[in-house]
């Protein structure tokens, strides 16, 4: 079959049509994608946003309670928390925080230490502050922060890395 000249253009004006308009078809679904990418990266913005307003609206009503300031208190005076603190600490940061330390017990097994370093790093407080409250060295609650993080996840983790965990629940 051969084809005659004016076949032959009418092919090529065709054949250029179509994959002009796949090119323009291409590059609208991208503008579209595009568009539907920075929408989804101002919400996930707004969500953090969101989850930081909250966090500082339930850290600074924790901040307001008698049971910081005695935790304050204790470390002005370099000394360890009671049982009674404990338990009244705990009480607190669930109240600011739903469900804290049943979350933390569904994940593993945890001993009354390491319950109360998880604490003190849900209240925001240094390693070193924390190894006064609980009457341990520096390194134990170090060690009980690394530790924490393999039990929990199965892998090695840094201690930044069971803070960060803690922080975020």
């Amino acid at each position: 079959m051969v084809l005659t000249d004016r076949e032959l253009f009418l092919l090529i004006i065709c054949t250029v049509f179509y994959v002009t308009l796949f090119i323009m078809v291409l590059q609208w679904n991208r503008r579209k994608l595009q568009l539907l990418q920075s929408r989804l990266d101002n919400i996930h913005a707004m969500q953090k946003l969101a989850v930081i307003e909250q966090r500082t609206t339930d850290t600074t009503s924790l901040f307001a309670t008698d049971i910081y300031h005695r935790v304050k208190q204790c470390l002005d005076e370099g000394r360890s928390l009671q049982p009674g603190e404990w338990h009244e600490l705990a009480e607190a940061v669930n109240a600011t925080y739903a469900g804290f330390t049943d979350k933390l017990y569904s994940l593993y097994r945890m001993s009354e230490q390491d319950l109360h370093v998880s604490l003190l790093i849900k209240i925001r407080l240094q390693p070193k502050d924390i190894a006064t409250l609980t009457a341990h060295s520096k390194e134990s609650v170090s060690s009980t922060r690394s530790r924490l993080y393999q039990k929990v996840f199965g892998q090695k983790g840094s201690t930044r890395d069971w803070d960060d965990f803690i922080l975020s629940i």
